[in-house]
């Protein structure tokens, strides 16, 4: 099997021709890992998860492979790549959580009798089942986005690619998306999990972190190789996760903590 869900080599792109969009980015994704891309508005990222999903094409010069696999030879489908966008609203496309689930499989012409199986599981996955006969009025929008993921891995991709998945959701919405995250990670540990966010204090759970500037990468590691470079960060106008300016304040005041969660934190300054 190939080492990398994802490779990208020399990505271009130019929305016009005076403004790149993107300058020569290249990196690697581990199948299985969950990586987050961040960056500040106009850093490139949602160019990249649209170039990912095929949405826009990809350049000459520019190579994006997909198990070993270039983009450019799929054809539309691109079966190894599910997508759940920002707005809920928008991925919603059944009357019922069950239409909505079941609407990719009818596109690739899977036996009802499967089907009812397969949405069974998949809304257990997400911890729909009980709402399956609902109408997305009827839904919150974090539910909305559990019914998105759902469908997406109904169809079993290889890849998971959440662009701002998280971003109009209210806080308990994040917190559901989150769950269904962590939980996702033990249940399908061959799942490879790309999150394009805004959301800090979510990439905290990543394997690891890309951080984007102006159409390039300027720093990728894990969390805690990442957050380190807080100096690097607010140059690029990026805040720290809590727990890490917590860190920061204590560490100039001569306190060294290893801890990476608050929970552990209370434990370690308080045993």
């Amino acid at each position: 099997m190939n080492k990398y869900a994802l490779e990208i080599m020399n990505l271009n792109y130019s929305y016009d021709k005076n403004v790149e969009v993107l300058n020569g980015v290249t990196f690697n994704v581990k199948a299985g890992t969950y990586v987050s891309v961040i960056g500040h508005n106009g850093s490139g990222k949602s160019t990249l998860a649209k170039l990912i999903a095929g949405i826009l094409d990809v350049g000459k010069g520019s190579v994006i492979k997909v198990f070993g696999k270039p983009l450019s030879s799929y054809d539309d489908e691109r079966p190894d790549i599910g997508i759940v966008f920002q707005n809920p609203d928008n991925q919603f496309i059944g009357a019922t959580v069950r239409d909505d689930i079941a609407f990719g499989l009818e596109n690739k012409r899977v036996a009802h009798a499967e089907m009812d199986d397969i949405i069974n599981e998949y809304a257990a996955k997400v911890k729909m089942s009980e709402f399956l006969d609902k109408e997305p009025s009827n839904l919150s929008g974090g539910q909305k986005q559990r019914v998105a993921i759902a469908g997406v891995l109904a169809m079993k991709p290889r890849i998971l690619l959440l662009d701002e998945a998280t971003a109009m959701l209210d806080p308990r919405g994040k917190r559901e998306i989150k769950e269904i995250v962590t939980e996702l990670r033990k249940e399908v540990p061959d799942l490879t999990i790309i999150s394009i966010t805004h959301d800090l204090e979510e990439t905290l759970h990543s394997d690891e972190i890309i951080v984007m500037n102006e159409g390039k990468i300027v720093l990728q590691g894990t969390p805690e190789d990442i957050y380190k470079n807080h100096e690097t960060l607010t140059s690029i106008r990026l805040d720290l996760p809590f727990i890490f300016r917590i860190k920061l304040e204590l560490e100039k005041q001569g306190i060294k903590v290893k801890s990476k969660d608050l929970e552990s934190l209370a434990e370690e300054l308080w045993p």
